[in-house]
């Protein structure tokens, strides 16, 4: 694979230099391209791994100050390995997403869903936030919702050591008197439940 990499850049590398001022990021990131290819024996793998794990952008295309102090980092779980924030926020931590439901059916993909939810949630210092919703619909323009559970690897001894935050929803005000009606007002009831159609 490495060498099929190699033999790209004998072209590629002459219309880098012709394109970019600042060439040596980019020069660099096909050199460890290259070096990462070199242990992958088709292109096939090492094209899956790339999209499980893609690398970091280029150096030079982000703007701003060089510390990490004023970023938002957004980032897999599998992207995450060996790096660490102050703050992490792991998000769909529920049951069919963190296991993915599709993982579901084999020891080993659970173990490797495992694995990631370890990864993600041990890449923060000081704040640590675990997020799953209690509703999930089937899609945006389906009124269906499914009641999800937190993930099966959150067992009750790690919840129970976590801080429990729920975010209600507002509700539309009560009228205190409801009157009785003898027919069913559809149009009101919708305009109740979502303002005004």
């Amino acid at each position: 694979m490495s060498a099929d990499i190699a033999r790209v850049r004998r072209l590629y590398d002459d219309i880098l230099r012709e394109r970019y001022d600042r060439v040596e990021p980019r020069l660099a990131d096909l050199d460890q391209l290259q070096n990462i290819a070199a242990g992958y024996p088709d292109r096939g793998s090492f094209l899956s791994a790339l999209a499980l794990e893609p690398p970091s952008a280029t150096q030079d295309i982000g703007f701003g100050s060089d510390s990490e102090d004023d970023v938002l980092v957004l980032s897999t779980a599998h992207s995450a390995k060996g790096r660490e924030w102050d703050a992490v926020f792991v998000i769909w931590a529920a049951d069919g997403w963190f296991p993915m439901a599709r993982a579901l059916g084999s020891d080993d993909e659970i173990d490797e869903e495992r694995r990631l939810m370890y990864v993600a949630m041990t890449r923060a210092r000081d704040y640590l936030a675990v997020t799953y919703p209690f509703n999930v619909y089937d899609s945006r323009r389906s009124a269906d919702y499914t009641i999800d559970q937190v993930s099966r690897f959150l067992d009750r001894g790690v919840r129970d050591l976590m801080q429990k935050v729920v975010v209600d929803q507002p509700q539309a005000p009560v009228d205190p008197a409801p009157h009785v009606a003898s027919t069913l007002d559809l149009r009101a009831i919708l305009n109740q439940r979502f303002g005004g159609l």
